[in-house]
């Protein structure tokens, strides 16, 4: 029998990045699967379960909807599935007294929530990875157009980047510029996922102005080695301000402005969610 999840449920098989056998119906809105409980692998790498087998119906942070899902409404943000309704717990379930009868007092807080202090703890340094680029899917459309346009050159023109090709990649796209003594990066473009996660309007902004120092300094550090190495780098970004909690993939990609000069600039993607 046959199971459906909904375009919005941010269960792993309406993923973009999960392995399972899915279909989708007929006006895009759902993910039909062979049950509720089939198995697939995560392919998402900045998913606690990279690489693991999960369940249809399991989700988790770095949930992204199928192409054709998003394109008729499915959106990052709405209810996870199997959150729509609240767990019953023991103190819930537990039945009342009557009202006439009274109630002890040591009975009446015995449920109560104990106030725990709150520790002032300094949050974790914001760190970043090397990952494998060709085993993150989240960045490989764009990765593939960067790949297309620098054919044997060492890499492409920035003015060669065509945001028709890569749509789905523009709102977690950035544009970034080494200031003239190299010790910054100016935002010379920001995609609307980026510039939510940010405080203000980024284009035309200093990394040191729009970012937490020490995220800065660590965003900073591998934006040099990119442009300085004329390499692509693929990065899993650990406990990031923009993403506190959590953990993203990053892209950073150098373009050069004249055939055959040196980098100049870096194309930065940041799969943070929306869209």
């Amino acid at each position: 029998m046959s199971h459906a999840f909904a375009k919005d449920s941010r269960a792993c098989a309406a993923c973009v990045s999960w392995g399972g056998e899915r279909a989708l119906s007929e006006d895009n809105t759902l993910v039909y699967v062979a049950r509720h409980g089939v198995e697939g692998e995560c392919r998402t790498a900045s998913s606690q379960d990279y690489r693991r087998v999960t369940k249809g119906y399991h989700t988790c942070t770095a949930w992204a909807p199928l192409p054709m899902l998003k394109k008729h409404g499915g959106r990052i943000g709405h209810t996870a599935a199997g959150q729509a309704h609240a767990p019953v717990t023991a103190a819930a379930s537990r039945p009342m007294p009557p009202a006439s009868q009274p109630v002890p007092a040591a009975a009446a807080f015995a449920d109560a929530p104990v106030a725990t202090p709150v520790l002032d703890v300094p949050p974790p340094p914001c760190r970043a990875d090397p990952i494998d680029v060709e085993q993150s899917p989240q960045v490989r459309v764009l990765y593939t157009h960067w790949l297309r346009l620098k054919r044997k050159r060492r890499m492409p023109l920035a003015v060669e980047i065509d945001t028709a090709q890569v749509r789905e990649s523009v709102p977690r796209i950035a544009l970034m510029e080494p200031t003239a003594d190299g010790s910054d990066f100016v935002y010379r473009s920001c995609g609307r996922a980026l510039q939510r996660r940010l405080d203000g309007r980024p284009t035309t902004r200093r990394v040191t102005e729009c970012h937490p120092e020490q995220a800065a300094r660590r965003w900073l550090s591998d934006l040099r080695l990119c442009l300085e190495s004329g390499e692509p780098r693929c990065l899993l970004v650990r406990d990031d301000p923009m993403l506190p909690g959590a953990k993203f993939v990053e892209l950073l990609l150098p373009l050069a402005d004249v055939e055959g000069g040196p980098a100049t600039r870096v194309l930065a993607y940041r799969h943070v969610p929306g869209g």
